[in-house]
């Protein structure tokens, strides 16, 4: 595979430590959220690490644009669980910055690459 068409294995590994920062605040959680919200905030940053795996092993252009267009829809669910903490007073905004700017680095990165591979 041309080294032009896989991205920097370490927006990969970027995201498995975006994955343990979403745990740790999970388990800042109230009791009753615990169940619910944590399970959907682990679900969410575990498809974004699973879109990332694929988008990393993608060996054609075609293959490489499909799977960075199937990154933005998880990304948009784990935000949206995040933007959800926060208006229900779990997560202050402070606590989230880290975890957000790590995020939208990202997508940022993973935009560039679909739009680079567009062109």
């Amino acid at each position: 595979m041309s080294q032009t068409l896989r991205p920097d294995i370490s927006v990969y590994q970027h995201a498995i430590s975006v994955a343990g920062e979403v745990f740790r605040l999970t388990c800042l959680l109230p009791l009753q959220q615990r169940f619910v919200l944590t399970g959907q905030l682990r679900k969410s940053i575990t498809l974004v690490c699973n879109r990332l795996a694929v988008f990393a092993g993608s060996s054609s252009r075609l293959h490489l644009k499909r799977n960075s267009e199937l990154f933005i829809p998880a990304y948009a669910e784990l935000k949206t669980q995040i933007k959800m903490s926060q208006s229900f007073g779990h997560f202050k905004p402070e606590e989230l910055t880290k975890l957000e700017a790590c995020l939208d680095q990202i997508l940022h990165y993973c935009r560039q690459n679909l739009e680079h591979k567009q062109n």
